[in-house]
Protein backbone atom coordinates (compact mmCIF):
# COMPACT_ATOMS: atom_id res chain seq x y z
CA UNK A 1 0.00 0.00 0.00
CA UNK A 2 1.24 3.66 -0.87
CA UNK A 3 2.85 5.74 1.93
CA UNK A 4 3.57 8.89 2.70
CA UNK A 5 7.34 9.03 3.85
CA UNK A 6 8.37 12.17 5.76
CA UNK A 7 12.24 12.78 6.09
CA UNK A 8 12.05 16.09 8.17
CA UNK A 9 12.41 17.65 11.49
CA UNK A 10 10.44 17.67 15.28
CA UNK A 11 10.40 20.32 17.33
CA UNK A 12 8.78 21.93 20.19
CA UNK A 13 6.69 24.79 19.42
CA UNK A 14 6.72 27.51 22.05
CA UNK A 15 4.30 29.70 21.16
CA UNK A 16 3.64 33.12 22.56
CA UNK A 17 0.64 34.92 21.99
CA UNK A 18 1.00 38.92 21.47
CA UNK A 19 -1.37 41.76 20.18
CA UNK A 20 1.80 42.36 17.45
CA UNK A 21 5.15 41.78 16.58
CA UNK A 22 7.80 43.61 18.89
CA UNK A 23 10.16 45.89 17.33
CA UNK A 24 13.80 45.38 17.44
CA UNK A 25 14.91 46.10 21.16
CA UNK A 26 11.15 46.66 22.18
CA UNK A 27 9.47 44.11 24.70
CA UNK A 28 6.11 43.38 24.71
CA UNK A 29 3.35 41.88 27.28
CA UNK A 30 2.42 38.59 25.94
CA UNK A 31 -1.46 36.89 26.83
CA UNK A 32 -0.32 33.18 26.39
CA UNK A 33 2.46 30.91 26.45
CA UNK A 34 1.73 27.05 25.05
CA UNK A 35 4.08 23.98 23.87
CA UNK A 36 2.89 22.35 20.67
CA UNK A 37 4.26 19.81 18.79
CA UNK A 38 5.69 20.68 15.53
CA UNK A 39 8.69 20.92 12.78
CA UNK A 40 7.96 20.99 9.60
CA UNK A 41 8.71 17.22 9.00
CA UNK A 42 6.57 16.26 12.17
CA UNK A 43 3.57 18.68 10.88
CA UNK A 44 3.14 17.22 7.25
CA UNK A 45 3.28 13.79 8.68
CA UNK A 46 0.80 14.47 10.85
CA UNK A 47 -1.67 16.36 8.43
CA UNK A 48 -1.15 13.00 6.05
CA UNK A 49 -2.03 10.81 8.50
CA UNK A 50 -5.14 12.70 9.81
CA UNK A 51 -5.90 12.80 6.10
CA UNK A 52 -5.78 8.92 6.49
CA UNK A 53 -2.49 8.32 4.52
CA UNK A 54 -0.25 5.70 5.73
CA UNK A 55 2.63 7.86 7.13
CA UNK A 56 5.92 7.17 8.78
CA UNK A 57 8.14 9.87 9.54
CA UNK A 58 12.12 10.35 9.63
CA UNK A 59 14.09 11.75 12.36
CA UNK A 60 16.08 12.86 15.63
CA UNK A 61 15.01 14.31 18.73
CA UNK A 62 16.81 14.23 21.97
CA UNK A 63 16.45 12.55 25.16
CA UNK A 64 14.67 15.11 27.30
CA UNK A 65 11.39 15.81 28.69
CA UNK A 66 10.56 16.94 24.86
CA UNK A 67 11.77 14.23 23.19
CA UNK A 68 8.99 12.20 25.22
CA UNK A 69 6.14 13.96 24.71
CA UNK A 70 6.40 14.46 20.62
CA UNK A 71 6.69 10.73 20.48
CA UNK A 72 3.83 10.10 22.76
CA UNK A 73 1.84 12.99 20.44
CA UNK A 74 3.33 11.19 17.16
CA UNK A 75 2.05 7.95 17.82
CA UNK A 76 -1.61 9.39 19.16
CA UNK A 77 -1.26 10.39 15.51
CA UNK A 78 -0.50 6.96 14.17
CA UNK A 79 2.34 8.40 12.50
CA UNK A 80 5.02 5.45 12.18
CA UNK A 81 8.45 6.35 14.75
CA UNK A 82 10.70 3.55 14.13
CA UNK A 83 12.87 5.44 12.25
CA UNK A 84 13.11 8.32 14.63
CA UNK A 85 15.76 7.91 17.33
CA UNK A 86 16.78 9.33 20.81
CA UNK A 87 19.82 11.64 21.21
CA UNK A 88 21.29 11.57 24.59
CA UNK A 89 24.17 14.25 23.66
CA UNK A 90 21.86 16.95 21.62
CA UNK A 91 18.32 18.51 22.89
CA UNK A 92 14.95 18.43 21.13
CA UNK A 93 15.13 20.90 18.73
CA UNK A 94 12.86 23.88 19.49
CA UNK A 95 10.72 26.71 17.56
CA UNK A 96 10.49 29.89 19.56
CA UNK A 97 7.00 31.61 17.85
CA UNK A 98 5.04 34.85 18.53
CA UNK A 99 1.65 34.73 17.12
CA UNK A 100 -0.54 37.78 16.95
CA UNK A 101 -3.93 39.20 16.51
CA UNK A 102 -4.55 38.60 13.05
CA UNK A 103 -3.39 35.24 13.07
CA UNK A 104 0.16 35.88 11.87
CA UNK A 105 3.18 34.65 13.03
CA UNK A 106 7.35 34.83 13.00
CA UNK A 107 9.61 31.61 13.79
CA UNK A 108 12.82 31.26 15.01
CA UNK A 109 13.82 27.24 14.98
CA UNK A 110 17.14 26.05 16.92
CA UNK A 111 17.41 22.57 15.19
CA UNK A 112 18.97 20.69 17.91
CA UNK A 113 18.38 16.41 17.08
CA UNK A 114 17.22 17.50 13.85
CA UNK A 115 20.57 18.34 12.51
CA UNK A 116 22.17 15.31 13.37
CA UNK A 117 20.55 13.27 11.18
CA UNK A 118 23.34 12.10 8.34
CA UNK A 119 23.26 11.48 5.00
CA UNK A 120 24.15 8.03 5.87
CA UNK A 121 20.89 7.52 8.01
CA UNK A 122 19.12 7.99 4.60
CA UNK A 123 20.84 5.85 1.92
CA UNK A 124 19.44 2.59 3.09
CA UNK A 125 15.94 3.78 3.75
CA UNK A 126 13.51 1.18 2.77
CA UNK A 127 11.61 3.20 0.06
CA UNK A 128 9.05 1.75 -2.33
CA UNK A 129 8.29 3.07 -5.83
CA UNK A 130 4.40 3.42 -4.71
CA UNK A 131 5.90 5.96 -1.76
CA UNK A 132 5.40 9.24 -1.57
CA UNK A 133 8.70 10.99 0.12
CA UNK A 134 8.54 14.51 1.27
CA UNK A 135 11.54 16.49 2.77
CA UNK A 136 11.84 20.51 4.21
CA UNK A 137 14.89 22.33 4.47
CA UNK A 138 14.91 22.25 8.61
CA UNK A 139 17.43 19.29 7.71
CA UNK A 140 20.82 19.69 6.42
CA UNK A 141 21.22 20.42 2.60
CA UNK A 142 23.10 17.16 2.20
CA UNK A 143 20.53 15.05 3.97
CA UNK A 144 17.82 16.76 1.93
CA UNK A 145 19.78 15.70 -1.10
CA UNK A 146 20.42 12.01 0.04
CA UNK A 147 16.48 11.50 0.84
CA UNK A 148 15.68 12.40 -3.10
CA UNK A 149 18.28 10.69 -4.51
CA UNK A 150 17.08 7.62 -2.21
CA UNK A 151 13.53 8.20 -3.22
CA UNK A 152 14.64 8.39 -6.74
CA UNK A 153 16.41 5.78 -7.35
CA UNK A 154 13.85 3.04 -5.90
CA UNK A 155 11.34 5.37 -7.92
CA UNK A 156 9.17 7.02 -5.58
CA UNK A 157 7.79 10.28 -5.86
CA UNK A 158 9.21 13.02 -4.32
CA UNK A 159 7.98 16.71 -2.63
CA UNK A 160 10.56 19.32 -1.54
CA UNK A 161 9.19 22.29 0.38
CA UNK A 162 12.44 24.38 0.46
CA UNK A 163 11.48 26.32 3.44
CA UNK A 164 12.93 27.81 5.39
CA UNK A 165 14.49 29.14 1.95
CA UNK A 166 17.97 29.36 1.81
CA UNK A 167 20.32 29.22 -1.20
CA UNK A 168 20.57 25.52 -2.99
CA UNK A 169 22.63 24.06 -5.90
CA UNK A 170 19.76 23.47 -9.21
CA UNK A 171 20.77 20.14 -8.73
CA UNK A 172 19.24 19.67 -5.41
CA UNK A 173 15.81 21.60 -6.53
CA UNK A 174 15.98 19.40 -9.75
CA UNK A 175 15.82 15.98 -7.88
CA UNK A 176 12.19 17.08 -7.01
CA UNK A 177 9.00 15.71 -8.32
CA UNK A 178 6.83 18.54 -7.06
CA UNK A 179 8.40 22.12 -5.67
CA UNK A 180 6.01 23.40 -2.95
CA UNK A 181 6.59 27.07 -1.95
CA UNK A 182 4.70 29.80 -0.24
CA UNK A 183 5.32 33.67 -1.92
CA UNK A 184 8.03 34.44 0.20
CA UNK A 185 10.27 31.32 -0.87
CA UNK A 186 9.33 31.89 -4.60
CA UNK A 187 10.88 35.07 -4.80
CA UNK A 188 13.68 33.60 -2.95
CA UNK A 189 14.46 31.27 -5.32
CA UNK A 190 13.53 33.26 -8.33
CA UNK A 191 14.93 36.79 -7.35
CA UNK A 192 11.66 37.69 -7.48
CA UNK A 193 10.33 37.34 -10.82
CA UNK A 194 7.13 38.91 -12.28
CA UNK A 195 3.75 37.84 -10.99
CA UNK A 196 3.55 34.15 -9.23
CA UNK A 197 2.07 32.32 -12.52
CA UNK A 198 6.02 33.88 -13.87
CA UNK A 199 7.48 32.82 -10.64
CA UNK A 200 6.37 29.15 -10.78
CA UNK A 201 7.95 29.06 -14.49
CA UNK A 202 11.37 30.60 -13.48
CA UNK A 203 11.42 28.01 -10.34
CA UNK A 204 10.79 25.10 -12.67
CA UNK A 205 14.08 22.96 -12.59
CA UNK A 206 12.83 20.56 -15.67
CA UNK A 207 9.94 19.75 -17.71
CA UNK A 208 7.94 17.36 -15.98
CA UNK A 209 8.37 19.31 -12.40
CA UNK A 210 5.42 20.78 -10.74
CA UNK A 211 6.18 23.71 -9.10
CA UNK A 212 3.08 24.92 -6.51
CA UNK A 213 3.21 28.26 -5.01
CA UNK A 214 0.74 28.63 -2.01
CA UNK A 215 -0.54 32.11 -1.75
CA UNK A 216 -2.25 32.88 1.55
CA UNK A 217 -5.97 33.29 1.30
CA UNK A 218 -4.98 33.70 -2.57
CA UNK A 219 -4.92 30.04 -3.02
CA UNK A 220 -2.28 28.43 -4.96
CA UNK A 221 -0.66 28.24 -8.00
CA UNK A 222 0.06 24.92 -10.12
CA UNK A 223 2.72 24.49 -12.86
CA UNK A 224 1.38 20.92 -14.08
CA UNK A 225 3.13 20.03 -17.69
CA UNK A 226 2.20 23.12 -19.87
CA UNK A 227 -0.78 24.30 -17.73
CA UNK A 228 -1.48 26.91 -15.11
CA UNK A 229 -3.58 25.60 -12.77
CA UNK A 230 -4.89 28.63 -10.41
CA UNK A 231 -6.83 27.71 -7.28
CA UNK A 232 -9.01 30.34 -5.19
CA UNK A 233 -8.80 30.35 -1.40
CA UNK A 234 -11.50 30.48 0.65
CA UNK A 235 -12.61 33.67 2.73
CA UNK A 236 -12.18 32.21 6.49
CA UNK A 237 -11.86 33.40 10.17
CA UNK A 238 -7.76 33.03 10.21
CA UNK A 239 -6.59 31.98 14.50
CA UNK A 240 -3.22 31.04 13.72
CA UNK A 241 -1.43 30.77 10.06
CA UNK A 242 1.58 28.33 12.05
CA UNK A 243 1.45 25.16 10.04
CA UNK A 244 -0.87 26.00 7.30
CA UNK A 245 1.80 25.07 4.24
CA UNK A 246 2.76 22.51 6.32
CA UNK A 247 -0.66 21.00 5.91
CA UNK A 248 -0.57 21.64 2.21
CA UNK A 249 2.22 19.59 1.78
CA UNK A 250 0.97 17.23 3.43
CA UNK A 251 -2.58 17.20 2.56
CA UNK A 252 -0.96 16.63 -1.00
CA UNK A 253 1.12 14.07 -0.31
CA UNK A 254 -1.90 12.21 0.96
CA UNK A 255 -3.76 12.91 -1.86
CA UNK A 256 -1.30 11.66 -3.99
CA UNK A 257 -0.70 8.39 -2.76
CA UNK A 258 -4.21 7.68 -3.03
CA UNK A 259 -3.73 7.96 -6.92
CA UNK A 260 -5.54 11.23 -6.89
CA UNK A 261 -4.92 13.22 -10.14
CA UNK A 262 -2.21 16.06 -9.48
CA UNK A 263 -4.58 18.87 -9.91
CA UNK A 264 -7.53 17.18 -7.73
CA UNK A 265 -4.56 16.92 -4.92
CA UNK A 266 -3.59 20.61 -5.01
CA UNK A 267 -7.41 21.00 -4.33
CA UNK A 268 -7.12 18.96 -1.59
CA UNK A 269 -4.40 20.39 0.11
CA UNK A 270 -5.94 23.85 -0.66
CA UNK A 271 -9.03 23.17 0.89
CA UNK A 272 -7.25 21.09 4.12
CA UNK A 273 -4.68 24.31 4.71
CA UNK A 274 -7.78 26.78 4.62
CA UNK A 275 -8.94 24.85 7.95
CA UNK A 276 -5.56 24.36 9.19
CA UNK A 277 -5.94 28.41 9.23
CA UNK A 278 -9.20 28.19 11.79
CA UNK A 279 -7.47 26.42 14.46
CA UNK A 280 -4.86 27.05 17.37
CA UNK A 281 -0.91 25.59 16.88
CA UNK A 282 1.10 23.80 14.09
CA UNK A 283 0.71 19.59 14.27
CA UNK A 284 -2.67 19.92 16.63
CA UNK A 285 -4.17 22.23 14.12
CA UNK A 286 -4.26 19.66 11.42
CA UNK A 287 -7.99 18.65 9.76
CA UNK A 288 -9.13 15.14 9.28
CA UNK A 289 -10.13 13.64 6.33
CA UNK A 290 -14.11 14.11 7.41
CA UNK A 291 -13.33 17.84 8.34
CA UNK A 292 -12.31 18.00 4.61
CA UNK A 293 -14.43 16.41 2.85
CA UNK A 294 -17.53 17.94 5.25
CA UNK A 295 -16.48 20.99 2.61
CA UNK A 296 -17.81 19.37 0.07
Amino acid sequence: MPRVVVVGSINMDVVARAPRHPAVGETLLGSALTFVPGGKGANQAVAAARLAAPTELVGRVGADAFGDSLLEFLSAERVGTRRVQRLPEVTTGVAIIVVDDGGDNTIVVVPGANHALTPADVDSLPIEADDIVVVQYELSLPVVFAALSRARRNGARTILNPAPAQASPPELLRLADFLVVNESELAFFTGGAGDVIAGVEALRQRPDQVVIATIGPGGAVALIGTDIVEVKGRTVPVVDTTGAGDCFVGALAAALSSWAEVDEAVHFANLAASLAVQRPGAGTGMPTLADVEALG
